[in-house]
């Protein structure tokens, strides 16, 4: 797996390094073609094809489009060069782009060549405002150089004059040599003050020397022929344009030839040599004829013409298919959502489903609870009343017992009473003790009428007792009879004093009663004896 990693950045690197090669191969071509430019415009042409077939980069396509283009027009191939330029899409140019307004000086002077002024003008003041916006002077001074050439074609020679002095003017000013050769030369293109002319001829000569400018210096040479010309020092014409001649026919520059062509049948019209001039005007008119026809602007406009149909056909096509395509995706999302939805739709159907239930056996649950709660709360409702119920009978039982106490305690004091009476009754004579007696039968018989209300309370505590007693022999079979009958006193939480007067005891005696019942019901010494006589 590591291997494959590596494997896989190594692809990653050498492709990287591929393409920063081939961007580099590209850049460099760029500089090689517009090196050559003025030099050898035939190599320019070849470099600035290959360069176009090897690159995608659009700010690179522009580029090469121009020097092209530059290139075709140095060669004298102005239709060629106007169809490149063409090429270029000048609507994605920013309106104050400097390229642009040199792409609209090249074209001005191709249509200026093909004949078409008054377009040549107006492409060419477009240039002039874009350079004047960007105050580029060197751009500015190649547009009125261009300008002066333009009115120089339309046999305008003041206005031809002014452009081109300003231009010079301007390339003076900030030392441009090669805009100041071109101003130069084309001061010689009309017929005027000869000496001086001649010195701008020699010192753009000198100058395109010095940048071994080949193109220009051919230009240069053609220029000085035809001031000797109009000097009528023919040798010295006649050299000139030998040189012209050599310069632009080893770098092809058809144009230059073209104007060759046209001084020597000039020069040797006016020598004299007629048939001399008859030949080099065949050749004129011959590679004009190469050059230039009257339906080449034509042609170059139904071409560009119809590859601008052809792309808005091809664009038109590719906007239906991109529409189809956009219908397609459409009718697949549509889909999708309606899918998408049928499935949101049964998950929350589900989802409600299954929270229905859920919700039910939530009230099920919470029902049951209620019930449950309710059968609590009743369950602590009866234990609440039998508990209620125990107290109130503990408390009979021990209200009965307080009242058996009182009364067993009254009859005790009766009886110390009538004992009392009778030690009384010893001392007395015949008729004494016979009221005596009275008096204690008095008291007997009050006793045994209070003696049927206790004898019915007597009657209701042994029937209660009664029940406790048989559960206590259910649970402690081998018990005492006076075992149950403290076990009944205790039960009504009698102190021990109260149990003693009951009984006829003393506290302590019932303290050991209570010891024995506790081991005859085999209680530890933590368990309480009161407490678990009542739980019986």
């Amino acid at each position: 797996m590591r291997n494959y990693s590596i494997a896989i950045i190594f692809i990653y690197i050498s492709s990287l390094c591929n393409i920063l090669a081939a961007n580099s191969d590209v850049k460099n071509t760029i500089k090689k073609a517009e090196d050559g430019l003025y030099t050898n415009p035939r190599q320019t042409v070849f470099l600035a094809s290959k360069a176009l077939t090897e690159t995608d980069d659009k700010n690179d396509i522009v580029k090469l489009l121009f020097i092209k283009a530059l290139a075709e027009r140095l060669l004298g191939n102005n239709d060629e060069s106007l169809y490149t330029l063409y090429k270029i899409d000048l609507n994605s140019f920013n309106q104050g782009s400097s390229l642009k307004g040199e792409i609209y000086n090249l074209m001005s002077m191709c249509y200026c060549v093909l004949s078409d002024f008054q377009k040549a003008i107006e492409l060419n003041d477009n240039a002039i405002s874009i350079f004047k916006a960007n105050n580029d002077s060197t751009k500015l001074a190649s547009a009125y150089n261009n300008k002066g050439v333009i009115h120089n074609h339309m046999y305008e020679d003041a206005q031809s004059e002014k452009f081109l002095l300003e231009a010079l003017k301007i390339n003076r000013a900030i030392k441009n040599l090669k805009g100041i050769s071109a101003n130069l030369n084309n001061l010689c293109l009309y017929h005027g003050n000869l000496e001086k002319q001649k010195e701008y001829i020699q010192e753009a000569i000198i100058i395109n020397k010095n940048l071994d400018a080949q193109w220009s210096l051919a230009e240069n040479y053609n220029n000085l022929g035809r001031l000797y010309i109009y000097e009528k020092d023919y040798d010295n014409a006649n050299k000139a344009l030998k040189k012209a001649y050599t310069i632009a026919n080893g770098i092809g520059a058809k144009g230059i030839i073209c104007d060759n062509h046209e001084y020597h049948s000039m020069l040797y019209a006016q020598s004299g040599n007629y048939k001399k001039a008859f030949e080099y005007q065949t050749k004129l008119n011959s590679l004009k004829q190469e050059l230039l026809s009257e339906n080449n602007l034509r042609k170059i406009e139904l071409n560009i013409a119809e590859e601008k149909l052809n792309e808005v056909i091809r664009e038109n096509e590719i906007k239906k298919q991109e529409y189809e395509i956009q219908r397609l995706e459409r009718n697949i999302y549509g889909i999708i959502i309606i899918f998408s939805l049928i499935i949101v739709i049964t998950v929350l159907l589900s989802q409600r489903s299954k929270r229905k239930k859920k919700l039910a056996l939530i009230k099920a649950q919470y029902k049951l609870e209620q019930s449950q709660h309710e059968v609590a709360q009743q369950k602590m409702v009866l234990k609440d009343m039998e508990l209620k119920n125990a107290q109130l009978t503990l408390e009979n039982n021990k209200q009965q017992m307080t009242n058996m106490a009182a009364f067993l305690k009254s009859r005790n004091e009766l009886l110390e009473k009538i004992k009392e009476l009778i030690k009384e009754g010893y001392k007395l004579n015949g008729s004494e003790a016979t009221i005596h007696m009275k008096k204690i039968n008095a008291i007997i018989t009050q006793y045994q009428n209070n003696d049927k209300t206790n004898s019915a309370t007597l009657k209701s505590t042994e029937d209660i007792n009664n029940e406790f007693i048989e559960r206590l022999e259910k649970r402690h079979p081998n018990l005492t009879q006076g075992e149950k009958h403290l076990a009944c006193l205790l039960r009504t939480d009698m102190s021990a004093k109260e149990i003693a007067i009951i009984t006829g005891t003393t506290p302590k005696t019932v303290n050991m009663s209570r010891y024995r019942l506790r081991k005859s019901l085999n209680l530890s010494n933590e368990t309480d004896l009161s407490e678990y006589i009542k739980q019986i």
